[in-house]
Formats: C-alpha cells, sequence, structure tokens
C-alpha cells in the first residue's frame, strides 16, 4: 500500500507569533530540523559560529583563512537545511545570509539557520524587502511556490559560494576593495556559473552533488599539498639531527635568525586564478614549516603587480597567515612590480647589513660564505605572459645586484609560462641562487 504523501496544514487563521506559540503542524515539522535554531533556543547556537554576514566580511574572511573548501562546505550545510524544508513541503521564501551561522571547525564546518519566525509559511504572505537582483527574479511574486522556492535556493547558494555579504550581489560579481566577490566566482567550476546564469531552478540532487565533487577536489588539493609538506618538514628534521650530532650536539647557529621573504605576485593570463592563489598558499606553507623547524623568525612583504601595485613594508604575521591574492589583473609592465620589490628588498638589506646563507653556492673565488645573522629572499610568480621591456630590463639589473648582495631569487611559474620574460628571470635564478629543488 502507498503511503499517502504527507502535506503541510494550512496556517489557517492568528498572526504568526500566535501560530508559533500554539505549536501549529507546520512549526512542529520545522522543530523537526535540528539545523533550525529558534528564538527561545538561541543558547543551543555555539559562542564561535559567525554569522555568514559577519563572515564574509574582508576582516573575517582573512582572520579565519576562508577559501573555496570552507565556501563549498558552507553551501553544502545550507543546502541539506534547504533540502529539508523542500521535503517537507515548506516554502521559507527569500532568506536572509545573515541568518545563517556557521561554526568553522578543524576539517569541517556546521552551518545552522536562525530566526525561522520570518519565513513565508504556506499561505502566510510575506512582505519581501527586494534587492535590485532579487526584484528582477522574484518581483511579482506574492507567495513563493516550490518552482520559485527552488530558484531563490539557488540564488541563496550563489551568494554563499562567491561570499557576498551584500544582498545585492549581480553576476559575475565586481570586484571591490570590500569583498573578494569576483575572485571565489572566477575559482568556480564552469558547471555552477552555468548553473547561475542558465539554470536557476536546477534540483537539489544536482547541486548536492557538483558540491560533493568541488569538496573533493580541493580537499585531495589539500591532501597533497599537506604531504609534501610533511616530507619537506621530515627531510629538514632529518638534516638537523644529522648537523647536531657531527657539531656534537653543539648549536648550528650563533644568535636568532630572521627570514625576509618578499613575495611579489606578477599579472596573470589565465581565466582560472586559483592557480596563482595555489601557487602562493602553497609557499607560505612551505615557508611557515621552514621557518617553524629551523625556529627562525619570519617577516614577509608583498607587492602586487596588477595596476594598482600595493607594497606593504616587511612585518610579522600570525601562525597561519596566508595572503589573498587579489585577482583583478591589469595589463601591466611586470617590470615596475620587480624594480619596487627589489628597492624594498635593498632598504632592508642595507638596514640590516647583512647577507644571505648562501648555501651550496661557490663565489667566484670558489669560497663559500659565512653564515650571517639574516637571510633574504625574492619570489616571483608567475602563470602568464609578461612585458619584457626597458622597464622589465632594469629591474632584471637591480635584482642581480641584489643577488650580489646576498638575497635568494626564485621563480615560481605556472605550467603555460613559455615567455621571454620568464626564461630571464629563470636564468636569473639558475644562474644566481643556489640551486634547491624545494623552491625550485
Amino acid at each position: 500500500m502507498v503511503p499517502e504523501e504527507r502535506k503541510t496544514v494550512g496556517m489557517l487563521t492568528g498572526s504568526k507569533q500566535e501560530l508559533f506559540e500554539r505549536d501549529h503542524p507546520v512549526i512542529r515539522q520545522l522543530r523537526e530540523i535540528p539545523e533550525l535554531i529558534f528564538p527561545d533556543e538561541m543558547e543551543k547556537l555555539p559562542p564561535s559560529a559567525l554569522s555568514l554576514k559577519q563572515l564574509f566580511t574582508r576582516k573575517q574572511m582573512d582572520e579565519n583563512h576562508v577559501d573555496c573548501l570552507i565556501l563549498y562546505r558552507i553551501a553544502a550545510g545550507a543546502l541539506h537545511i534547504l533540502e529539508e524544508l523542500s521535503r517537507r513541503g515548506i516554502c521559507p521564501g527569500l532568506i536572509e545570509i545573515g541568518d545563517f551561522y556557521a561554526e568553522l571547525l578543524p576539517g569541517s564546518v556546521q552551518v545552522y539557520l536562525t530566526h525561522p519566525e520570518k519565513f513565508q509559511l504556506l499561505h502566510y504572505e510575506q512582505d519581501y524587502e527586494w534587492y535590485p537582483e532579487d526584484e528582477r527574479l522574484f518581483g511579482e511574486l506574492e507567495l513563493f511556490d516550490k518552482d520559485a522556492q527552488r530558484r531563490a535556493d539557488v540564488r541563496l547558494l550563489y551568494k554563499i559560494l562567491v561570499a557576498s555579504a551584500k544582498g545585492n550581489v549581480k553576476m559575475p560579481p565586481k570586484y571591490t576593495e570590500a569583498d573578494y566577490s569576483e575572485l571565489f566566482y572566477k575559482a568556480l567550476p564552469d558547471e555552477w556559473k552555468e548553473l547561475f546564469q542558465e539554470r536557476p531552478d536546477c534540483d537539489y540532487a544536482t547541486m548536492k552533488e557538483m558540491l560533493r565533487q568541488c569538496i573533493a577536489m580541493e580537499e585531495s588539493f589539500a591532501r597533497a599539498a599537506r604531504e609534501r609538506l610533511d616530507e619537506k618538514a621530515q627531510k629538514k628534521l632529518e638534516e638537523e639531527e644529522w648537523l647536531s650530532a657531527e657539531n656534537g650536539g653543539q648549536e648550528e647557529r650563533q644568535g636568532k635568525k630572521t627570514l625576509f621573504s618578499m613575495i611579489v605576485l606578477l599579472r596573470t593570463e589565465l581565466e582560472d586564478s586559483r592557480i596563482m592563489s595555489r601557487m602562493l598558499y602553497q609557499l607560505q606553507d612551505e615557508l611557515e614549516t621552514e621557518t617553524s623547524l629551523s625556529q627562525w623568525e619570519w617577516r614577509q612583504a608583498f607587492v602586487f603587480g596588477n595596476g594598482n601595485i600595493a607594497v606593504k613594508e616587511f612585518a610579522t604575521y600570525e601562525p597561519g597567515f596566508r595572503c589573498q591574492c587579489e585577482q583583478e589583473i591589469k595589463d601591466y609592465s611586470a617590470g615596475e612590480a620587480l624594480i619596487i620589490a627589489a628597492n624594498l628588498m635593498g632598504e632592508a638589506m642595507r638596514g640590516h647589513q647583512a647577507g644571505s646563507p648562501h648555501r651550496g653556492r661557490h663565489e667566484k673565488g670558489g669560497a663559500v660564505p659565512e653564515q650571517q645573522e639574516h637571510i633574504f629572499r625574492m619570489y616571483a610568480l608567475a602563470d602568464g605572459r609578461l612585458k619584457n621591456d626597458r622597464v622589465f630590463q632594469a629591474a632584471l639589473s637591480m635584482l642581480n645586484d641584489c643577488q650580489r648582495q646576498g638575497m635568494e631569487f626564485y621563480l615560481l611559474t605556472g605550467e603555460d609560462s613559455r615567455c621571454e620574460a620568464c626564461q630571464k628571470l629563470d636564468q636569473l635564478m639558475q644562474e644566481g641562487t643556489y640551486a634547491d629543488p624545494s623552491h625550485s
């Protein structure tokens, strides 16, 4: 015998507050969803949970190191709640991004939805404050039915996946200094972009599977990076143990070393912005591991060669800090970015009156310089075509001067970087620094 289809009961009469107080059948169905937090149950919300509107501000994004994987996990948690509402035949209408809360746990995310009393419940008409983009999609609706609700849920997931703290986010979003919406939009797989543009009523099962694939892909990237770091950490530990034994237990170094790492992000030609971001995050992971094992102080500086060069002085950041790679890349000379970086590096080297340890590299006379107190490194990251103009040639000369004063230079490129300027930088690295395969 086929069971009778479960349907919700109409709201009948009474204010929304009275219906909640009377524990109407629809309200009882809402209370069956454990991730829904009612006004009288706010103590169930973990103190560490943040509303998505607050989490998606630039300050919180930086402090919590929010990346694509975290956004995918938040979207999956939100989709689970939306799917549970749909399974019970409940159409809540438009849900504000600030009503979702996320608790960022090690390796996972827990999502909650608060204030369900704001929902459009069956025949209870909701008075919406429309944003222009939402009004374009839903402005003629007085009540949300099943199909309209799916479109609203797709729109909500879009706001989560691009980390939009604003209700009026366009598609595709325009980059501003206040958020990272365009960055995360560019990082989305094409299937998601097509869905947001052409299939606003996609079913929940399809979206759930797409999120599962995205999470699996990002987790594989994280595992591969962690394995490389673990191998490098073990190798470094073995080297230090061997050196300690060779020196009879004496300290290898006298005094506290400081690593000054200058990271220059040059312009990109590629559509997939994740290439540059992944290179940057992996580099910072490796440097953090190296400085931690070697017990060095670590100071970083960044130069963004994207038409609006942002220069930061060398500074010490909290453990786990990862620079967010600015993505509005313009047709701009890489040479000027390298010149600014070389000037800043030169000032730091002169200010500390020390060179780098030049491990494994011999000077022309054959002698190996003694290890100095500070280490100076410059990393140039590029994944596209760079301008080989006069400014770039002048930058090469300045980088050469910095190398002679003790700076180590490295070039990190994407697989498709075959331009003449990249080749010259690679030659500079091969001829001017010691050959350490972990940084090449």
